[in-house]
């Protein structure tokens, strides 16, 4: 994400050291037009005005947005070791690469647009600030019923569970069709334990006698407590959502197999403190940017237009609204 502008970036870098530095290099020539000159030949010259119209047209809009980000992102955020460790292994990344290619890392460097270690640190940094930025804006902008919301439905005090798991008999060489036929046979075989438990057979019995989970089918199913993040997903939500004393009426599939899940006891929801609520923001920040892929391009925008940016220049300005509608576009798509 932030562009991928690369080549383009380290071409303008060496064109621009042509434009700035004029007036520091010594005598500079000058046109009859009074413009100064970067090149003069007896068909004509080229003005400094001239390189730099030729400069914005092809890179000045993305050069412009990352000095514009640069400047908003580094008065807001200080750089941070994780910032730095990030950076570095970036570097190490791009070193690899030379490696590999059995080239130098100031070819690997200029290949991919950038004039030297220092330049691709700072581009990598700024991506990194946007990263963060991007996340923290999108934090700060959640409303306290989106939190609330969450607290309510997902939010749970850690349970007591056991289960039995029927794993299918996959074996190497199977055929689709003889796969397919092992999963049905499992998927048979839970619904006919759970008629069982309907029937009022005790849960532990069976899974000592039927139970696939070699780790626990010996103590009846018994996990013991835990909490959310410590199962897959699938287990845990039909687990956290049964009410105590009940188990599940139809399998659960995840990708060990079928399992009929036992709560056994449940402890209270931890109350919404301000470090919970911190992490159920972290939580929704992230997933609403995995699901929005827009939404990363248009937090961008609203960052740089809390900061006030005007683009004075009409053609820049005019590149720009159209460059972010172009990704707002591309990443819809």
């Amino acid at each position: 994400k932030g562009g991928n502008i690369l080549k383009k970036l380290g071409k303008l870098l060496i064109l621009l050291c042509a434009v700035i530095p004029l007036a520091g290099c010594g005598q500079v020539p000058t046109l009859e037009n009074g413009q100064e000159a970067v090149a003069t030949m007896k068909e004509g010259s080229i003005s400094a005005n001239d390189l730099y119209d030729k400069i914005k047209e092809l890179y000045g809009r993305d050069v412009l947005i990352d000095m514009i980000d640069r400047i908003i992102l580094e008065a807001k955020y200080e750089q941070t070791d994780e910032e730095k460790e990030y950076v570095n292994d970036e570097l190490d990344s791009i070193k690899e690469m030379a490696e590999q290619y059995e080239v130098t890392l100031t070819y690997m460097l200029n290949y991919y647009g950038f004039a030297d270690e220092d330049d691709f640190k700072d581009y990598v940094s700024l991506n990194y600030k946007r990263n963060i930025a991007v996340k923290d804006y999108v934090k700060d902008h959640l409303s306290e019923d989106e939190i609330n919301d969450y607290y309510e439905d997902n939010i749970f005090g850690d349970i007591e569970a056991k289960h039995i798991l029927i794993a299918p008999e996959i074996l190497d060489g199977m055929t689709e069709e003889e796969q397919e036929q092992a999963e049905e046979d499992a998927l048979n075989e839970a619904k006919e334990i759970i008629k069982r438990l309907d029937n009022g057979e005790d849960f532990e019995e069976l899974a000592k006698e039927y139970s696939d989970d070699e780790s626990n089918k010996d103590e009846g199913g018994d996990l013991g407590w835990f909490g959310t993040g410590a199962m897959v997903e699938e287990f845990e939500d039909a687990a956290f959502k049964l009410e105590k004393g009940k188990y599940t009426t139809t399998p659960v599939k995840t990708s060990f197999g079928y399992h009929i899940i036992l709560k056994v006891d449940e402890k209270e929801k931890p109350e919404l403190t301000d470090e919970l609520k911190e992490e159920i923001k972290t939580t929704l920040s992230e997933a609403e940017l995995d699901d929005n892929q827009t939404l990363y391009y248009e937090t961008l925008e609203n960052i740089r237009k809390d900061s006030e940016l005007t683009i004075t220049d009409s053609v820049l300005e005019k590149a720009y609204k159209a460059y972010m509608s172009e990704l707002k576009s591309s990443t819809n798509n």
